[in-house]
């Protein structure tokens, strides 16, 4: 015997379920409350991290942030180094690397006078490397450097999110 609920109970259960979630502070994650100030924000990179500026857009996207030329404030990148290292190793063979990525960014305002001092996120991950893989060893670093650049992208943009109200 199948017990089925009619249109509007299963309606009502719907819009029961949506309302708990919000009651209970449930937000996708990665969105950020941001205020009307920042909404508008000019990049400037001059290392040359293209991956980094393309992850720190799209979550800027992602935000409703809009980069532009001339906005009120600006975020910098003034260095960016991406280092990978041999973590572990057993009988001269490689089992493990670190990938580490630092990035020092600072934020300005719309005339490019700093308003911070400079600010230093880094970000390092281990991975196991198997020799007799070697292909499916580089598609994981590929995918891992990828995840490292968005959650250095995450901080920075959080960084500059809550920049203005602590002000």
């Amino acid at each position: 015997m199948q017990w089925k609920l009619p249109f509007f109970a299963r309606f009502v259960f719907f819009i029961s379920v949506l309302g708990l979630l919000s009651a209970c502070g449930f937000h996708l994650r990665g969105v950020q409350d941001v205020d009307s100030a920042l909404r508008q924000v000019t990049l400037i990179d001059k290392t040359g991290a293209s991956q980094l500026v393309n992850s720190l857009k799209s979550n800027m996207a992602f935000n409703g942030i809009e980069e532009m030329a001339n906005a009120p404030y600006q975020i910098r990148i003034i260095s960016h180094e991406y280092s990978r290292k041999s973590a572990t190793v057993s009988n001269s063979d490689i089992d493990e690397y670190e990938l580490n990525l630092e990035v020092t960014m600072l934020i300005a305002d719309g005339k490019g006078q700093p308003l911070t001092s400079d600010i230093r996120i880094q970000r390092e991950r281990l991975y196991d490397y198997d020799k007799d893989t070697a292909t499916a060893s580089g598609t994981q670093e590929r995918q891992i450097r990828m995840e490292l650049y968005d959650a250095v992208a995450q901080s920075m943009l959080r960084r500059y999110l809550s920049f203005k109200t602590s002000k």
